[in-house]
């Protein structure tokens, strides 16, 4: 059992690090749940989160105002959806798009995760230059506690 899981991990891996370097212009991350407790303290160390495959959209750069939310949960996205791919197990994922700026969601339990804004109003911005692949880190943390 643990020779399986090891060799799902593996081809796991590789289909990821595949799928990075066959796209030379795009987004690329990690994405991580963090919930419960987060709360540093005393000989318990800060865990960055445990990685997902879920859902993501990619929108035409989004304002705030472009969107319904409910704290880090957003709804009824008025801008043009431009992409949509999913984390694997070990929540990578990577998606090739044209030179712009995009804002990033998750699909989570209760709609569309995001927690950055720029301070102009921008929901979790990238932008993507030519021949680049631009990082996006997602932590969702709407279930933890600090």
């Amino acid at each position: 059992m643990k020779k399986k899981l090891l060799f799902m991990m593996l081809l796991t891996s590789f289909a990821f690090a595949n799928q990075a370097t066959r796209i030379k212009q795009g987004i690329s991350g990690t994405i991580l749940l963090k919930t419960g407790n987060a709360m540093p303290s005393p000989g318990r160390p800060v865990s960055n989160g445990t990685p997902v495959a879920r859902n993501i959209f990619i929108y035409e750069l989004t304002r705030r105002t472009d969107a319904i939310a409910n704290g880090t949960l957003y709804n009824h996205i008025k801008t043009k959806l431009i992409a949509k791919t999913k984390s694997d197990t070990t929540g990578r994922y990577a998606v090739a798009l044209p030179t712009g700026k995009y804002s990033v969601f998750v699909e989570t339990e209760g709609g569309l995760f995001a927690n950055l804004l720029d301070d102009k109003g921008n929901i979790n911005m990238v932008e993507v230059k030519k021949d680049s692949v631009s990082k996006c880190n997602i932590v969702i943390n709407n279930l933890a506690f600090y």
